[in-house]
């Protein structure tokens, strides 16, 4: 892809087009932006570490510091995804809200950990950010565990850095509620493995879905949610609680949907289309 774009005297904001190899689209006829995961801009071969880096900064501030000068409507925007994939704040707007979530502790402290463990009980340890890390070329992701007692007592390690640590939820079933809008397609997702009964991302093979409905209150509270944080779209994480509480783990901006689509035949891609040409 190539940008260029100008801001002169004569003109109200910038102009100019976007072109790849097939296409090219000018900026004054923009009305909408899907904003979800891009991955890293293209850079030529042969740049060393430091300047692929600078390179890659110069792409995504350019072309997109001249996306979000356009007057035009986002699924999402740039500031509200930023803001949205701080997983505290997201805890405290479903909160704020009115939906449930577990308790919580962030912390680098092991004796902070151990204290919530004695007032919440058995408790599950999981990234705070992107759950990949990258080493040797390749990455791996890293899954939401169970804490098990015998670890309290020997927490080497964690005052390297900021872990975020919960009350274990049991369930009776999860649930990804995928909202476009005021449009929810909500899944139940059947755990039939061990580990996916901690992490269902851990053991996909172990996955079955049925498409269920959401609660009255549930349903209130995600456009509660939506509309606090600036979102045209967010894919929510619930446990089921065996007492049938819905209780919100996350709730994720950029996160992926079009597995579940076709998992579950649901019409989530015509459902962005609508939010994006919509008047």
């Amino acid at each position: 892809m190539s940008i260029g774009a100008e801001l002169t005297p004569a003109a109200a904001g910038w102009r100019g087009g976007l072109r790849t190899a097939e296409h090219e689209v000018p900026l004054h006829e923009v009305t909408a932006v899907y904003y979800g995961k891009p991955t890293a801009p293209v850079i030529p071969a042969g740049l060393s570490g430091p300047e692929l880096r600078f390179s890659r900064a110069q792409a995504r501030v350019g072309l997109g510091g001249v996306l979000v000068s356009l007057p035009v409507r986002w699924v999402s925007h740039p500031s509200a995804l930023a803001d949205a994939a701080y997983k505290p704040r997201q805890l405290a707007v479903l909160k704020q809200a009115g939906l449930a979530v577990p308790p919580t502790l962030v912390t680098n402290d092991a004796d902070a950990v151990r204290a919530f463990a004695k007032a919440f009980g058995e408790l599950i340890v999981k990234p705070l950010a992107e759950p990949v890390v990258y080493e040797s070329g390749g990455e791996a992701l890293v899954y939401t565990r169970r804490l098990g007692r015998d670890e309290l007592d020997a927490l080497d390690g964690v005052e390297v850095t900021a872990h975020l640590v919960q009350q274990w939820q049991p369930k009776r079933f999860e649930a990804r509620v995928t909202a476009v809008g005021g449009r929810l397609f909500p899944v139940a997702i059947h755990a039939r493995s061990e580990k996916a009964q901690v992490d269902w991302r851990s053991d996909y093979d172990a996955l079955t879905y049925e498409v269920i409905d959401v609660p009255d209150d549930v349903r209130a509270g995600i456009a509660r949610y939506l509309d606090a944080a600036g979102l045209g779209f967010s894919a929510f994480d619930f446990v089921i609680r065996p007492d049938g509480e819905w209780v919100a783990l996350e709730a994720n901006a950029v996160a992926a949907w079009g597995w579940l689509a076709e998992e579950c035949d649901l019409p989530i891609a015509a459902a962005i289309a609508d939010a994006l040409t919509e008047e």
